[in-house]
């Protein structure tokens, strides 16, 4: 509760703050228009907002905080009250206040009911301040983080706080993933004249420095576990002991996608997922089987596209996910049909020297797989007959290869691109291949290394903005720091 001395050094403060103002507008009057340093300026109203700005968010924490005797939090009673001063960062910048903080039984951890009434993120940095620093983070690591902020001016943290409280944030996410990701779900809704959605899956490759990846200079085989972990047991394995490739420098990370279409095929939007190294991808792969039933309990009647490239493994999930379909749902299996035409062009160079001829050919074929229905057969026969008759020894190994890959695609009906486009089902994956490129630029910056909850971090984080979806998922974690706390 503010008391009559807070109330009088706030109104000095708003004085001082009118003070600064007037001499700033005095200042501008007296100078001359063509000396007017307008970057200096700029910085100087900054400054005094800054000060405003820390003055009103002080008074919101003054206002939070509690001085009765004892305290009642979800049913549990907390006394033995005791003042204690504590230091609070938001987007403005950093203060102390002091506080009132509690305990049970006059021993163990402390609570403080302004941090719970507000939903401070780690007992300091206000929801404001936490969502900011989660958003740097997915767009940018941390040490280009703290050098951009200050350009800003306002939320201005160090490169090991940006590090440090995203990852705690993201722990929080992944104890309650679960819980959140039913929440955003529900929450979302589809894009207006959604006619087909598609379900897409790729991987990119990540650096890693965890416990299974060459050593960098650790200093012990044991190392302490990270913060996170010791806060909200988020134990999240090595890439090893995910995907059992040990000693490797990178591993191969996954993203899956939803994305929407109209009935002309047109791209409305894209649902955007993301997971660090996991043997056999399962848990994207359940996540995107969830948002895909999601979709379907909102829209009955849309026909579902599932789309990759070749990778197995992508193929088993895909083509489970497709059995598992309620009865009606309209559905098809495409390979990405770019990513067939790439073997089209591997093929003609095989069998054509010249780059011309060779570019002339795969054309050709590449037009008969996309507007033919027999377009596939035509196509095979083709690649066929050159293997038999104008090939070498090692041309035709390669040639062999590339048409097992087509037959195989061919026997499960994934090469169907006239009657899928008919039908109004997008033959492409650009919007899978655009989130792996945009997960794969983020994490691939120069020097970047990645723990398996650290990369995690940005990769939930990057989702969530791309997908529209961030503030919803902000609001859920930081409801986790949140409580309504009565006086007894």
């Amino acid at each position: 509760m503010s008391t009559t001395g807070d109330s009088m050094a706030l109104q000095n403060l708003m004085s001082k703050i009118s003070r600064r103002a007037e001499e700033f507008t005095t200042d501008v009057a007296n100078t001359g228009p063509n000396d007017l340093d307008c970057l200096e300026l700029e910085r100087r109203a900054v400054e005094i907002v800054k000060e405003l700005g820390l003055a009103l968010m002080k008074e919101v924490f003054q206002r939070a905080d509690e001085s009765a005797a004892e305290v009642v939090v979800n049913g549990a009673r907390w006394g033995s009250r005791q003042v204690t001063t504590g230091t609070y960062t938001v987007k403005f910048g950093t203060f102390k206040l002091d506080r009132s903080g509690y305990q049970q039984s006059g021993r163990g951890r402390a609570l403080f009911p302004l941090d719970m009434r507000l939903g401070l993120v780690e007992g300091r940095y206000s929801p404001g301040m936490a969502r900011l620093m989660a958003h740097t983070v997915a767009q940018m690591p941390a040490e280009h983080g703290e050098t951009y902020l200050a350009e800003v001016g306002i939320g201005c943290v160090s490169q090991s706080t940006l590090h440090r409280i995203p990852q705690d944030m993201s722990a929080v996410y992944e104890r309650d993933r679960a819980q959140i990701e039913a929440v955003v779900r529900g929450e979302w809704r589809p894009p207006s004249g959604t006619h087909t959605v598609q379900v897409g899956m790729d991987g990119f490759m990540i650096p890693m420095d965890g416990e299974h990846a060459k050593p960098r200079g650790r200093k012990t085989v044991e190392p302490d576990l990270p913060r996170y972990e010791r806060h909200y047991g988020a134990d999240v394995a090595g890439p090893a002991d995910s995907d059992g490739k040990s000693g490797a420098a990178y591993h191969e990370a996954s993203v899956g996608t939803l994305s929407f279409f109209d009935s002309q095929r047109e791209y409305l939007g894209t649902v955007y997922l993301a997971r660090m190294p996991e043997y056999r991808k399962e848990t994207l792969a359940s996540d995107l089987e969830a948002e895909l039933h999601a979709v379907l309990e909102d829209l009955p009647a849309v026909q579902v596209a599932l789309a990759s490239d070749g990778a197995p493994t992508h193929w088993e999930h895909l083509a489970g996910m497709q059995s598992r379909l309620p009865q009606g749902i309209e559905s098809r299996q495409l390979l990405d049909f770019y990513h067939g035409a790439k073997y089209l062009f591997d093929a003609a160079k095989l069998v054509e020297e010249d780059e011309g001829v060779a570019q002339a050919l795969a054309g050709a074929w590449r037009s008969n797989l996309r507007h033919r229905k027999d377009g596939p057969d035509i196509v095979l026969r083709a690649l066929r007959y050159q293997r038999d008759t104008r090939t070498t020894g090692a041309g035709r190994e390669k040639l062999e290869t590339i048409i097992e890959f087509l037959s195989e695609h061919r026997r499960a009906d994934r090469l169907a691109y006239k009657q899928a486009a008919n039908d109004g089902f997008p033959i492409g994956t650009g919007a899978t291949e655009a989130a792996a490129k945009t997960m794969s630029v983020r994490t691939k910056r120069s020097g970047s290394r990645y723990e398996s909850h650290g990369g995690q971090t940005v990769l939930t984080f990057r989702a969530a903005l791309l997908s529209g979806r961030f503030d919803t998922s902000m609001r859920e974690i930081v409801n986790r720091y949140t409580a309504d706390v009565a006086a007894a």
